[in-house]
């Protein structure tokens, strides 16, 4: 009986393992994470986005009903299994978002500079010229006469000029058509709105459920932001990774103690901007990237990376350009939102996305072995004598095998941190890493150079590297005859890798 369970899992491995088509080329190293919406919702579009490229979806919680996302989340995994792909799924909490209220006819109306404007937060106020609602009941609280609000990503600013009560008298600086439901942001203003919403611990409690791999958390302020979402995601008994998205003030202030908290980070430069100003963005993103990947954990840069190809079929080259340089930052993964999730080309958007990616890379590997990255990576290793065995290892193994030229480095993991130590190595070459925990192997989908392969549970190490030989040659990650180092631990013990190996391999 045992016998026959154990051939029924090694066959289950086997068939999940398998490449799809046209799959046999070395994927992007830098990863790709793309919104579900309207314009991308259908299992023959979804199963399209894998094969041109996307490793991970994104579910946008700030819109849709949980009936709606529940449909995406069996669409993606049906499509991650027809293409025998493993893909993640991000669920992104809309978090305590400020937004403009209804208006009373569904119709923008233009503010110009000198207008007076009132910002109304009592309940069922609708808008109209002259008065607006909008969805935060503390907005008079938590600015002050003199401070700027910003409207529809910016495009809009305000001058505090008074406030009453739940009323907030402001006069516009900048005008432009305003809509209903647009984001207001407040910089310079200290919000005192909790990061986790009510609304955000339905959606959260619901994507524990659908089992989504990581979670989003928007507008984090500080270390305890994500350790209260930790604690709200263990009392749900999940084990959703935390992504904490940086875009205000007091998180890039906070940023190490954040990423410290954090399973990983995304560098959401739109409310960035808004609230840091434009010319800060660069700079604060390379910062967090290079934070990311001296700790070994995954980064995602966010937000107009491909703007213009909502509506046209191709990029500007300042946004080939903004891809590029995200990906010589050292980046994990760069992100689609409205590209993929209303406009018009989604696949041709991640197509794209791809074609720079690898472009970006292969310039990269040309011209040295060591990724750029590295060297903010060398500036932060902890000193001799402080590096945990894995590390240690790691760093050892990496080094074997561009010594040896080898074509590729096999990791054996059951947690996956040791593939986290791996991806921060930013290697030149073909990174596969096994695990018998399906759970283990959609969350690697995020981490840079990483490909993830389902594993049997193995009795023995020798049993374990003859099914890696196989699936290796079955899945043209090698060919006979080639080096491959690989990176094992104790059997059965989670977090304690400690040996390496050079082969050469032979069946």
């Amino acid at each position: 009986m045992a016998a026959e369970k154990s051939k029924k899992a090694k066959q289950s491995g086997d068939q999940q393992a398998k490449p799809s088509g046209g799959r046999g080329k070395l994927p992007t190293r830098t990863k790709i994470v793309a919104t579900l919406g309207p314009a991308s919702s259908g299992l023959t579009t979804v199963r399209k986005l894998i094969r041109a490229g996307v490793d991970v979806f994104r579910l946008n919680f700030s819109h849709g009903t949980h009936t709606a996302h529940k449909r995406l989340f069996d669409v993606i995994r049906k499509a991650g299994r027809s293409e025998r792909r493993a893909v993640g799924i991000l669920a992104d909490l809309q978090g305590p978002k400020i937004r403009v209220g209804r208006f009373a006819k569904n119709e923008p109306f233009l503010l110009n500079p000198g207008d007076e404007l009132l910002i109304d937060t009592r309940p069922d106020v609708l808008g109209e010229p002259g008065r607006i609602a909008c969805t935060y009941p503390e907005l008079g609280s938590d600015v002050r006469v003199g401070e700027r609000i910003l409207l529809d990503d910016g495009n809009i600013e305000l001058r505090v000029r008074k406030i009453e009560g739940p009323v907030v008298h402001t006069t516009v600086r900048y005008g432009g058509l305003l809509r209903e439901h647009k984001g207001i942001n407040l910089p310079g203003s200290e919000v005192s709105a909790p990061s986790v919403s009510e609304k955000d611990l339905f959606d959260l409690h619901f994507a524990l459920m659908q089992q989504a791999d990581y979670v989003a958390l928007s507008f984090v302020r500080s270390a305890k932001d994500v350790k209260r979402l930790r604690q709200e995601i263990q009392s749900f008994g999940g084990d959703a990774q935390i992504i904490a998205k940086i875009e205000r003030p007091e998180a890039v202030a906070h940023a190490e103690e954040i990423i410290d908290a954090a399973d990983g980070v995304m560098v959401a430069r739109g409310d960035m901007g808004v609230e840091l100003g434009a010319e800060m963005v660069p700079g604060v993103q390379k910062r967090l990237i290079h934070l990311c990947i001296a700790v070994g954990k995954p980064v995602i840069t966010a937000t107009q990376m491909l703007e213009s190809m909502i509506v046209n079929p191709r990029p500007t080259r300042a946004e080939a350009s903004d891809i590029a340089n995200a990906i010589y930052d050292g980046t994990s993964a760069v992100m689609l939102s409205a590209e993929s999730a209303t406009g018009a080309y989604p696949e041709l958007a991640v197509r794209t996305m791809d074609r720079i990616a690898r472009s970006s890379e292969a310039d990269i590997f040309r011209h040295s072995y060591v990724h750029p990255a590295k060297l903010a990576l060398s500036k932060q290793r902890p000193p001799f004598g402080q590096s945990s065995v894995v590390e240690a290892t790691v760093s050892a193994a990496a080094q074997a095998a561009l010594l040896v030229g080898a074509q590729a480095l096999v990791v054996f993991t059951e947690s996956g941190r040791t593939a986290n130590f791996v991806a921060r190595e930013r290697l030149p070459l073909r990174t596969v890493v096994f695990t018998p925990d399906r759970r283990v192997w959609s969350q690697l989908c995020l981490q840079w150079g990483v490909i993830p392969e389902l594993a049997i549970k193995a009795r023995s190490v020798s049993q374990l590297y003859r099914y890696a030989m196989v699936k290796l040659l079955e899945r043209k990650h090698v060919k006979e005859g080639d080096l491959v180092v690989f990176i094992s631990g104790t059997m059965a013990v989670k977090g304690a890798t400690n040996t390496f190996s050079i082969r050469e391999l032979r069946l």
